[in-house]
């Protein structure tokens, strides 16, 4: 049970970071304009000071434990967000985005 608790909180958070860097990709297409927009696991890494490969993990939900809250906050404030902005959107994800995000992991 808390295994299969700690997978749905870690994919909650990838659906969320995901959602955030589309969200500014967007932006930065519409403005034309990305500068001091991040738009890649790689500028996240080195806005964030952390490894690229850690930023992919937590944008997959690869690690069985799940990313430390530390990793999140610094990868959220990486992208010019918010914790209210991550939670917002984490808060409205429903177990069909949830389930969407683990049968696409899978093929």
């Amino acid at each position: 049970m808390k295994e299969e608790l700690i997978q749905v909180i870690n994919i909650k958070i990838a659906i969320t970071l995901n959602f955030l860097l589309e969200t500014s990709k967007k932006f930065s297409s519409i403005n034309k304009s990305s500068e001091g927009i991040i738009e890649s696991y790689n500028e996240i890494a080195l806005e964030a000071d952390i490894r690229k490969a850690t930023v992919s993990d937590t944008f997959n939900a690869k690690s069985i434990t799940g990313p430390n809250s530390t990793t999140v906050f610094l990868i959220i404030q990486a992208m010019g967000y918010s914790l209210s902005d991550f939670a917002k959107k984490y808060d409205s994800l429903t177990t069909k985005e949830v389930e969407k995000f683990k049968n696409a992991r899978k093929s």
